[in-house]
C-alpha cells in the first residue's frame, strides 16, 4: 500500500500561453511555466489543458518538465491528470507526476489567471 510523505511545495509563474486546436476538433492551451519546487531547485516546463469538449469546464491535463537541481542534475517530470474550476478564473489541477529517476508524486495545485501563477504541492508514493 502507498503511503504518504512530506509534500514538495512548488510555486510557478507563467510566461506565456499558446491555444491550438487537437486533431479531435477540441481545443487546448499550452501554459509555459518557470519557477521553483522544493529540493528540486528551478523548474521549467509546460502544463497542457485540453477541452474534452466544446465549452468543457473540466478536462484533463498534462506536464512536462525539467528541474534543475543545485548539484548540476537534471530531472525530468511529466504527468497526466484532470482539471476543474476552483474559483474565479481558477482551476485545481490534480494528476500523477512520473520523474526521471522513478519517483512518483500525487500532484495537486491551482492555476489561477490573477498573476498567473500555478502553486501547489507533490506528495511522495513509496
Amino acid at each position: 500500500m502507498a503511503t504518504d510523505k512530506t509534500a514538495v511545495k512548488f510555486s510557478f509563474t507563467s510566461t506565456g500561453v499558446t491555444y491550438s486546436q487537437e486533431p479531435d476538433g477540441n481545443g487546448a492551451a499550452q501554459v509555459n511555466l518557470e519557477g521553483t519546487a522544493t529540493g528540486f531547485g528551478t523548474v521549467l516546463g509546460t502544463l497542457t489543458l485540453f477541452g474534452d469538449a466544446p465549452g468543457a469546464k473540466t478536462g484533463r491535463s498534462s506536464w512536462v518538465g525539467t528541474a534543475y537541481l543545485e548539484n548540476g542534475d537534471e530531472v525530468q517530470g511529466s504527468s497526466e491528470g484532470f482539471y476543474e474550476p476552483s474559483g474565479k478564473h481558477k482551476w485545481r489541477v490534480r494528476g500523477t507526476l512520473r520523474t526521471s529517476t522513478g519517483a512518483m508524486f500525487r500532484s495537486d495545485g491551482i492555476i489561477s489567471l490573477d498573476g498567473r501563477t500555478y502553486k501547489g504541492s507533490l506528495t511522495a508514493w513509496s
